[in-house]
């Protein structure tokens, strides 16, 4: 009897062609994620020899040790008082900036490194872990007669391709990010080097109008001979007014014979010199963002634009910042300097504080998020090379106010206000002085100081007087007195020492007592304000939106002694120098002082 064995069935020859497919994407799978672990593998090999060496020549992390600045410093004591000493001195402060620069660098290149290292690990990880899981369960290899046509393979190849590339991307991304690529001047930054010149004294930086309201954010005039009366419509004491390119709210900075205005679009950023004598615009220059940084214009308010917060210049560099983080210094012939981007800021109104200068650094507040999540920080960076010298993280949200930087009895001062803390810092390294919870609220009108007292406030919360020359967190018994009548939403505080006035946007005028906070008066005016209050002598000049001036006296009662017109709308504060006051209107510089003829 003959058996015959059985014979395969068309379903049988279908289930091992389908096992046999099945096989086959294992073994892409297989060879995908080894591929994949390989090229992770070496990636992180050639980055952990990049930092290996990188740290083998860093700059020592504390560069007040360095041997050859202390053996330079030794020199310049034994030196008598004059050119030699000071031409020593002068070594001794580029070898200490060549030194920072490099010790920044290098401290950028390791985070870069780390974040590179941890990508081409968890690449290299997943790689391997796949790969270990698919071999396991690899089957016996078949003869090639009984391999199906290849599938996948193809995919898998280019996997392996897309992951080479998207590790160099993200190489090239996070060098940019996080490294400072864009912290530093272009290679082809313009005009000649820049020598490293000693930074304007005190007493030299009191003579102009550097900042946002004055040289210390007081809004107090150095001149006497201040006119009251001007008429922008008929000519009176107009010397002169020029037309601004393009729209902004920043308030005009003046040093020497030249007077700085920024302007922008949501597509355009410029910033502007005009000369003093005649109104001229001297040079317009543009402020581009850095390659590879966000360019998309962020959401503001009208009233907001994207050239609100006022330059800063020391009479060497003027800087300027934008509503999308873009940020430029030049020299006062207009060469540019460096050009970074802080943005995109997360912030609900568009960014609006201003730029302060002190020494060699620029200070930039930069409160943003929510108070939820704060991602606030205050910043310190190198005039002459734009990289960051400081940067403190603060606890606050998103806020509009501009920070002051004070001499006080315990020493120079950073005082900014955020909701809800008033906090101190040190200007030379960003680190804490004081801070005091008062505020509520989101906070724009900026601090103001006076005779070891610091005077903040905004609406919803109080007006707060802070003594400056405790240490850690004031407590509400701290406090020299708080008030909460007739507090700002927009306009900044005023103060001569004697007296504190509040602004609010539409129309109250609050008095208070500087030694107290007794109320003196109060009084309602029937216009819209958003410039914030100048002080000179004993007079204020307040001028509301339509481009009204109006010149008071505070003691006992509001006195007004004289109004004058400006003709056109304005939200910008002034700038007085000797004899003259500079305002910006919706469309036109103005120039105001007493003709002779």
């Amino acid at each position: 009897m003959t058996h015959n064995a059985p014979q395969p069935t068309e379903t049988d020859a279908s289930t091992d062609a389908d096992q046999a497919q099945r096989d086959e994407l294992a073994r892409v799978r297989y060879q995908a994620a080894l591929g994949v672990a390989i090229v992770a593998g070496t990636f992180c090999l050639l980055v952990g020899v990049t930092l290996a060496v990188a740290h083998l020549g860093r700059t020592s992390a504390r560069l007040e040790e360095s041997e050859e600045l202390n053996t330079l410093r030794a020199a310049a004591i034994t030196l008598p008082e004059g050119d030699a000493r000071k031409a020593m001195l002068r070594i001794i402060r580029q070898r200490d900036l060549e030194l920072r620069q490099d010790f920044f660098a290098r401290r950028a290149f390791t985070k870069t490194g780390g974040y590179l290292l941890l990508a081409g690990l968890a690449a290299f990880v997943a790689g391997a872990g796949i790969a270990a899981a698919c071999r396991r369960r690899l089957p016996m290899p078949l003869r090639a007669d009984q391999r199906p046509a290849p599938v996948g393979a193809q995919a898998a190849r280019w996997a392996v391709t897309a992951l080479a590339v998207t590790l160099v991307a993200g190489g090239v991304f996070v060098i940019a990010y996080y490294g400072g690529a864009f912290e530093t001047a272009p290679p082809d930054a313009e005009g000649p080097a820049v020598a490293i010149q000693d930074p304007p004294t005190n007493d030299e930086i009191r003579k102009h109008w550097p900042r946002f309201r004055g040289p210390d954010g007081s809004g107090h005039s150095a001149y006497a001979n201040i006119p009251t009366a001007w008429n922008g419509k008929t000519g009176r004491n107009i010397l002169w007014k020029a037309p601004v390119p393009l729209f902004g709210e920043s308030s005009p900075v003046v040093w020497g014979k030249r007077i700085f205005l920024s302007g922008a679009t949501d597509q355009q950023r410029e910033v502007y010199c005009f000369g003093t004598a005649d109104g001229k615009l001297l040079w317009k220059k543009p402020v581009s963002t850095p390659a590879g940084r966000m360019t998309d214009p962020p959401e503001i308010l009208e009233d907001t634009t994207y050239a609100c917060p006022t330059c800063a210049t020391d009479g060497r560099f003027v800087c300027a910042i934008f509503a999308n983080g873009d940020m430029a210094c030049f020299d006062m012939e207009g060469h540019q300097r460096w050009v970074r981007n802080l943005g995109p800021f997360k912030n609900s109104y568009g960014y609006a504080s201003s730029l302060s200068i002190y020494r060699n650094t620029l200070l930039v507040l930069v409160d943003q998020g929510s108070m939820a999540k704060p991602e606030s920080y205050l910043v310190a960076i190198d005039l002459v090379t734009g990289r960051t010298a400081w940067k403190t993280e603060r606890p606050v949200p998103g806020s509009w106010a501009t920070p002051i930087l004070v001499e006080t009895g315990s020493g120079e001062q950073v005082i900014t206000v955020g909701c809800p803390w008033v906090i101190a810092y040190n200007p030379a390294d960003g680190k804490e002085r004081w801070r005091t919870k008062v505020l509520d609220g989101d906070v724009a009108p900026s601090p103001v100081y006076h005779s070891g007292v610091a005077f903040a406030t905004n609406t919803g919360s109080l007006l707060a007087a802070i003594p400056t020359h405790l240490a850690g967190e004031i407590p509400d018994g701290g406090l020299k007195w708080t008030a909460e009548d007739g507090l700002p939403d927009i306009v900044s505080p005023l103060t001569d020492g004697h007296v504190v006035l509040l602004v609010t946007t539409d129309g109250l005028l609050t008095c208070y007592a500087a030694a107290d906070g007794k109320l003196l008066w109060e009084k309602e005016i029937d216009a819209v304000f958003m410039s914030s209050p100048g002080l000179v002598g004993d007079k204020v000049y307040l001028m509301d939106a339509k481009g009204v001036m109006r010149i008071f006296t505070t003691a006992g009662a509001y006195a007004e002694v004289a109004r004058a017109e400006l003709g056109e709308r304005s939200h910008s504060s002034p700038a007085f120098l000797n004899g003259r006051i500079y305002l910006r209107s919706k469309k036109h510089l103005f120039c105001i002082g007493n003709k002779t003829d």
